[in-house]
This record gives C-alpha cells, sequence and structure tokens, in this order.
C-alpha cells in the first residue's frame, strides 16, 4: 500500500504528523530565544572639541583672601587697607566682573584668625557688587 503506515507489504509512506511536530518545536524555540535577546542601545557622549570655545564655559573663580590683619586681596591683588570700612575699590571692580558676567563665581578665602566683622564687611561688599555666586574657600 502506498498511503499507509505498517501494512503487510513493506512499504512505509511519508508521516507528515511527527514532521509538523519537529517544525512547531523548533518554531517555538527560535521565537523564545529570538525574545530573550537584549537590544542595543546607543550612548549618547560628547567629547571635547578643540575648535571654537563654548559661551557657556565656566568662568575662572575670583578668589577674595582676607588676612589676620584685615587686608583685603583679590586675584592676589591689595583692593583696601585694614581700615577702609565700606570696600569700594572692591565693590568696584566686583560690580564690573558681574555686569560682564552674570554667573561669576566669587571664592572669599578667610584667614584663620581673620576677624567676622571684616568678613561681614566682605560679604556686604559682595551683596553690593550683586554677587549670585557665592562660595567659601578652605581658611587658611
Amino acid at each position: 500500500m502506498a498511503g499507509g503506515g505498517g501494512g503487510d507489504s513493506g512499504e512505509f509512506g511519508l508521516q507528515i504528523a511527527p514532521m509538523l511536530d519537529v517544525m512547531f518545536v523548533l518554531l517555538l524555540f527560535f521565537m523564545v530565544s529570538a525574545g530573550g535577546q537584549q537590544k542595543e542601545a546607543e550612548l549618547g557622549i560628547k567629547l571635547p572639541s578643540t575648535g571654537k570655545p563654548r559661551d557657556n564655559a565656566p568662568s575662572v573663580p575670583v578668589l577674595i583672601d582676607i588676612n589676620a590683619a584685615g587686608q583685603v586681596y583679590m586675584n592676589s591683588q591689595d583692593v583696601s587697607t585694614p581700615e577702609d570700612r565700606e570696600l569700594l575699590p572692591l565693590v568696584a571692580r566686583l560690580k564690573a566682573l558681574v555686569e560682564a558676567d552674570p554667573k561669576q563665581v566669587v571664592v572669599i578665602n578667610p584667614s584663620l584668625s581673620a576677624k567676622n566683622s571684616r568678613i561681614v564687611a566682605v560679604l556686604s561688599a559682595c551683596t553690593e557688587a550683586k554677587v549670585a555666586h557665592l562660595a567659601f574657600g578652605i581658611p587658611k
């Protein structure tokens, strides 16, 4: 018999049911394994360029030092005497810097033995000059 499976004639026919079972198992295996793969993603990084400087590049901070005698220095340049209470030269310089760059950072570095009243006077000068970004450095 040509279509039968187990007849007396000894001929075997094509069995389609077991072949479909194997195909469905393989299809199921590939579907499951494809779903578990991780998708690659792109990392967004910005490399530094050697071209023009950026407009939003941070400016160099202004350092204001106060020594034990009450002398005030701005970027290592003398701006007032210990007797000067209003610190007008400091206010004028700070106003010019803040007008040029409103995000100008000012760092006050008082000496360990500097008087608190002198530190407050420098803070008042920064307030009068409308310094928005102010920080304190480590006392020396």
